[in-house]
């Protein structure tokens, strides 16, 4: 015999197939390739002939058959065996009943049932089955699910990517509150192996209670399902379609939905009595979402859905542009070497240009006092701490088997330095902060640019909103376009079905991203498209709000010209959302960010979850908009701090935020915080995180940051703040795609050291990424948005070049006359109403420069900027590459309209 044929006579032994058997079940196959069920006849006719080769089995052997290299590419379950690597569950097979308790001992009565929690998931061997030539063949991963669990109280309903965190969180809670139970050690040991289970069966009989061996082995592989939520890939014939395949293993389950019936023959008072108990429903299912073929690894679409074809067609008109903007500049500058034409056209062409939009991104520049260089830093930071929590929660998603030392992090076990990340919420909180901030300060500025003109207050209204929108939705549709097109074709292996299903969502949820809802409707649970902007949607919808906080602060100090009637209003406001924060989190029992309480049950049952609800976040921005006013109000101004105030503020402020990152590590051990301790947590760690940070973006301004202003303001920053808005918006589909495939396609084991490089790794391709589509994407649409408004807004109130220069004649009269009466001739009466376009002009195009917040790009926000001896104004505001806010034009020629303004204004002082 053939080396082959041994390894071949193997593989059927240890599954439990005698070839030689008499009593060989064929049905049991159906475990193997559907069978049962209403199947359709290509796939019942392709499984036969898969069983076929295992029946007619001959020694002579020159090849190995296909159906034997499809059962070897199947995974197994557990890998390391059903004895190793288990926990105890504790069971009372009577559930209380009396004539159970009564018949039966408790050596049988109480069981520990030995539930693996090691390896949960084997994908098999995905290359071996799909490379099969003898046979064609379809790769399937396949869950195996107990009865529906409610999850972890508080992430219930999360519909996006923190879906497989609230699974993961789920089974170590269940596992450890096993863990925790006292175990009998002289309660009879059942593992989930077929023969362990028919020993109790069989000494149950003895007893007078019989239950099969197939309910028990159902029930056991419920409880397994419930706590390793286990997954399997398997090598089914191409002929067999998903439905085939699920409704097989529904047919094979089908038994586990009804209650289990547990008869007792017992003798009361000298009669014998049959007794029928009935047991909970173990409710197993196993099916598949997700096959793959040969002739489609990757499991995209075949033929290309609309959406495809539109992004194909959208992306090559980009690159065309790319291509065309970048050699004209080039040939112009270096060529030529003279400038380019003056033309609209011709602009927004060469705001394509990698040449110029590369250093844009890549330049470290700074420019003048009060620049807040330091939110550079915080914002990369930001961006890097939000990175690294995903990626410890999707390296949970791989194949790990030691489950324990995972445990053992999350439970707070390990490392109390490592609450950094197990608590790294706050990071998000940050964004908000900072957006807050910067759309506070400049949208006063425009405020106060309008001020009694109610036409510029609309136009101003108007582009704050337009611009913003605008600003966000072109490069959020642009990556959206990549992850619905370009990433279900980048790669391949057993769980690229979440990308796939990723780019279903996107093509099926498109418009409610755009209008910036999608967490908001009743059937979010349902969309994982992007499951990170959710971000976005509170932040828009701050936006959106906001100016009914910020317009009566303004004209409250307008009125009255004090200060304190604007604090007290910001006051009211804070503390009515502290409020709603608390009543919400109190009544419905909210546990504190993640850490699982014994003694608080959480009914949230909203459809927008607390965690991602912006009616309880909108402390952290409303922190924002009082440091906007601050700023606002002290630009340009020196502010004295002694030093013992200093030095106090900063105590503070560090020990405000140790405390929000680092306070849960004790109930995170001990599973147990009060309600009124979560509630609390939950009603002021925002305003504790978003003070302290306040405190040091105002403080660096001011120059009392020292050390950390010097860190934080370090000139590399600039440039990597310019990429988190696409960093943050693609790093999670880099993580998927790394655990998902990659760590998906082997069992390995969890470590800290490991984990730590992936991440390095994550966070490296997402930045470099992230570059890419800046380049490409962000900046030249950021670019020539601009470029189009300033045209509308030009077309709207359109100048007269005309009266500009009878302006200018006046203007120079004025200067030469003595007389205010000489002044004011026919030129000038005529001409107000020039003045008054010209003013609703410039008004309008520079609220469409201006109105821009910052929640990920630059944050330059100072009053004046000197470049190349001259003086440019705060009016001379231009794009910053990657940014969300406003920038000094720092070099760039301002406005080919700026003089004929400061014509008007002159005017206008006149």
């Amino acid at each position: 015999m053939i080396p082959r044929e041994i390894f071949i006579l193997f593989l059927l032994h240890f599954s439990g197939v005698r070839l030689q058997a008499p009593e060989l079940d064929l049905d049991q196959f159906a475990w193997l390739t559907p069978l049962k069920g209403d199947i359709s006849e290509e796939c019942l006719a392709a499984s036969i002939q898969y069983v076929d080769t295992f029946v007619n089995l001959s020694p002579e052997l020159t090849s190995i058959p296909g159906p034997i290299s499809m059962f070897d590419s199947n995974g197994k379950l557990p890998l390391e065996g059903f004895l190793s690597d288990t926990i105890d569950m504790p069971i009372d097979i009577c559930q209380g009943d009396e004539n159970c308790i009564y018949s039966l001992p408790d050596q049988l009565r109480y069981i520990n049932a030995k539930i693996p929690v090691g390896y949960n998931i084997n994908p098999g061997n995905f290359d071996e089955c799909l490379e099969i030539d003898n046979f064609e063949t379809a790769y399937c991963v396949m869950a195996i699910n107990g009865p529906q669990q409610s999850g972890r109280s508080s992430l219930l309903k999360l519909g996006s990517y923190l879906t497989d965190l609230d699974d993961k969180l789920t089974r170590f809670d269940i596992i450890d509150k096993f863990k925790n139970l006292p175990s009998n050690t002289e309660s009879r040991q059942i593992s989930m192996d077929l023969p362990s289970i028919r020993s109790y069966a069989s000494e149950l009989a003895f007893y007078n209670i019989s239950v099969t061996t197939d309910r028990l082995f159902l029930s056991m592989m419920s409880a397994y399902a419930i706590i390793a939520s286990p997954k399997i890939g398997m090598c089914f014939p191409k002929a067999c379609t998903v439905e085939d395949v699920n409704t097989n293993f529904a047919n094979l389950t089908s038994n586990s939905h009804l209650p289990i019936e547990v008869t007792i023959n017992i003798e009361i008072n000298g009669t014998l009595m049959n007794y029928t108990m009935e047991l909970p429903s173990s409710e197993v299912t196993i099916n598949t979402g997700k096959c793959y073929t040969s002739d489609n690894v990757h499991g995209a679409p075949q033929n290309l859905p609309f959406a495809y074809i539109f992004f194909y067609i959208l992306f090559s008109i980009i690159f065309a542009l790319v291509i065309l903007g970048t050699l004209s500049e080039l040939v112009f500058k270096f060529v030529l070497k003279k400038k380019s034409p003056d033309s609209l056209l011709v602009k927004i062409i060469h705001s394509y240009s990698i040449y110029s939009n590369g250093k844009r991104l890549l330049s470290t520049e700074s420019v003048g006092k009060d620049h807040l260089d330091c939110m550079n830093g915080m914002r990369f930071l930001s961006m890097t701490w939000v990175a690294l929590g995903h990626s410890f929660i999707g390296s949970q998603g791989a194949v790990t088997r030691n489950t324990e030392a995972a445990l053992k992090i999350y439970n707070g076990e390990t490392n109390f330095a490592l609450e950094v990340i197990l608590n790294a919420l706050p990071s998000v909180d940050s964004f908000f902060l900072m957006s807050g901030t910067l759309t506070t300060y400049i949208f006063l500025k425009e405020l106060e640019r309008a001020g009694n003109n109610p036409i510029k207050h609309t136009v101003t209204l108007v582009m704050y909103y337009l611009h913003r929108y605008l600003r966000l939705t072109i490069p959020y549709v642009l990556i959206m376009g990549v992850v619905i097109s370009i990433l279900p074709y980048v790669y391949q292996g057993p769980g690229w079905n979440w990308v796939i299903l990723e780019s279903e969502q996107c093509q099926k949820n498109w418009w409610k991203h755009l209008l910036y809802i999608h967490t908001l409707v009743e059937d979010n649970q349902s969309d994982f498209c992007m499951g990170v902007t959710w971000y976005l949607v509170d932040d828009m919808m701050f936006h959106v709000f906001s100016p009914i906080v910020i317009y009566p602060m303004y004209f409250l100090y307008k009125m009255t010209k004090k200060h304190v009637w604007t604090v007290l209003f910001w006051v009211f406001s804070l503390a009515c959302f502290t409020f709603g924060v608390f009543y919400i989190s109190y009544t419905t029992e909210q546990i504190a960010s993640g850490v699982e309480s014994d003694r608080i049950h959480t009914h949230y049952l909203y459809h927008v979850t607390f965690y991602f609800a912006p009616w309880t976040r909108y402390q952290a921005y409303l922190v924002g908009i009082i440091l906007g006013y601050i700023l606002h109000n002290c630009r340009g101004k020196t502010i004295k701090i002694r030093d013992d105030v200093n030095i106090f503020a900063w105590q503070a402020a560090f020990l405000a935020a140790f405390a929000v990152v680092y306070g849960l590590h004790q109930a995170r051990q001990t599973h147990n915080m009060s309600l009124f301790s979560a509630t609390m947590y939950n009603t002021f760690q925002r305003l504790a995180w978003n003070g302290a940070l306040a405190w040091v973006i105002f403080s660096c301004a001011k120059g009392y940051g020292g050390i950390i202003n010097e860190f934080l303001s370090w000139p590399a920053f600039a440039p990597l703040s310019r990429l988190t808005f696409c960093t943050y918006l693609i790093h999670q589909n880099v993580i998927t795609m790394f655990f998902k495939t990659v760590m998906s396609s082997f069992p390995n084991d969890f470590e800290m050291f490991t984990s730590v490089w992936y991440y390095l790794a994550i966070q490296f391709i997402s930045c470099v990424i992230a570059f890419w589509f800046a380049l490409i994407f962000e900046v030249p649409a950021t670019r020539a948005e601009k470029l189009i408004v300033d045209a509308i807004l030009g077309i709207i109130i359109k100048p007269e070049v005309k009266q500009h220069v009878n302006i200018k004649s006046s203007i120079i009269k004025k200067t030469d006359d003595t007389s205010a009466e000489n002044f004011k001739d026919k030129n000038v009466i005529e001409d107000d109403g020039f003045v008054e376009k010209q003013t609703q002009r410039k008004d309008a195009i520079v609220a469409s420069d201006r109105n821009e917040q910052a929640e990920f790009g630059s944050t330059d926000c100072d009053k004046s900027a000197e470049k190349n001896n001259k003086t440019y104004s705060a009016d001379s505001i231009t794009e910053e590459p990657g940014s969300i806010d406003g920038k000094l034009s720092n070099g760039i020629d301002p406005p080919s309209y700026d003089q004929l303004m400061r014509d008007a204004d002159a005017i206008q002082r006149a």
